[in-house]
């Protein structure tokens, strides 16, 4: 059973006029660092919805490594470039180890000669290029992506009973993540014959794009009776347009990818029918694990690969005691105990 996900509260202070937040591995309270912490660098996406937990995780994990802290900075989706001179910002500071969540694939290449030229630890973190072998301390701590659209098409395709037209709802193309998870569902369509794929489009991780995206269909008159989203939030949007419609609960089954409090949620009032749980905060601290063996010449697996978990109704009320209040019941009026975990 997964490790229950813990929320945490963690102080932080401006860095020069970078903005770069610094979080102490230690177990109480923050203060100004010591002159002799050793620092892994972090750079990502801001910490919205699934990449919450993810930062949660690498904050939570850095405690066990007395004297270990974590210097955060974020990009946003597409802003390689900005990501570039963070890494840029990291060496020059110093940093003993990076953990890098890439914004955009372009900058990979150039993120690894970074790491490389400067001899530094790098581990990538959920997202990441997909080579044979990299030179130097680097190491990737991910998920494999097409085995999550490859359950989750499956379930959908059952549910269908392998007849109907299906739409597929992609994240950026920046997040490998994306084609990853399509190219697993279209690996499970190949052998559904039945199930024809009648529109795809990206909404890029977000729950309005996604929303705007359906709504767009159902008003062009589009005959729909599967929506497999590439996560969670763009599930939830989905559903959303669906209920702004006022088409019923299960006419239109949804599927999605993260098994996000939200997203759990969501099946738990018949909103989405299938998700597949990533977990973030074991992404994140697997993420440090890896960085402080490179730091310290250690050998690390190079793909340190995450599994993930096919939520269905069986194994949702797990979940619902993972999420959140563990004593949430099947018969629990729905949506109420989860809203005590955010």
């Amino acid at each position: 059973m997964p490790a229950r996900p813990r929320f945490f509260a963690v102080a932080s202070s401006r860095l020069r006029a970078s903005g770069l937040a610094l979080v102490l591995g230690i177990a109480a309270g923050c203060g100004a660092p010591p002159a002799s912490a050793r620092t892994i660098g972090v750079t990502m996406v801001p910490p919205v919805a699934f990449f919450q937990f993810l930062r949660d995780g690498i904050q939570e994990r850095v405690k066990a490594y007395p004297g270990q802290s974590v210097l955060f900075a974020h990009a946003e989706t597409g802003d390689g470039a900005k990501q570039i001179e963070q890494i840029k910002a990291f060496i020059r500071d110093k940093v003993e180890a990076l953990i890098v969540l890439p914004v955009e694939a372009a900058a990979t290449a150039e993120i690894t000669r970074l790491a490389q030229d400067a001899d530094i630890p790098l581990v990538y973190v959920n997202n990441g290029p997909r080579e044979d072998w990299f030179a130097g301390r680097v190491a990737l701590a991910l998920p494999n992506d097409l085995v999550a659209g490859r359950l989750q098409m499956t379930m959908l395709a059952q549910m269908m009973n392998g007849q109907g037209r299906l739409a597929i709802i992609r994240g950026p193309a920046s997040h490998s993540a994306s084609a990853l998870r399509t190219q697993g569902a279209k690996e499970v369509l190949a052998g559904v014959p039945g199930i024809t794929v009648v529109e795809e489009a990206a909404a890029d991780w977000d729950r309005k794009r996604a929303a705007s995206l359906v709504a767009k269909w159902l008003a062009d008159g589009r005959k729909i009776d599967a929506i497999a989203a590439n996560n969670d939030e763009m599930a939830i949007g989905a559903a959303d347009a669906l209920e702004a419609a006022g088409i019923p609960l299960g006419q239109i089954l949804i599927g999605g990818v993260d098994g996000t409090l939200d997203g759990i949620e969501a099946m738990h009032r018949k909103r989405i029918h299938v998700t597949v749980f990533q977990d973030a905060a074991l992404e994140g601290g697997r993420a440090v694990d890896d960085a402080v063996k490179l730091i310290r010449h250690e050998p690390v697996q190079q793909y340190d690969w995450i599994p993930f978990d096919l939520v269905t109704d069986r194994t949702l009320p797990r979940y619902l005691r993972t999420w959140a209040c563990g004593t949430c019941m099947d018969d629990a009026p729905r949506g109420e105990c989860l809203t005590e975990g955010r």
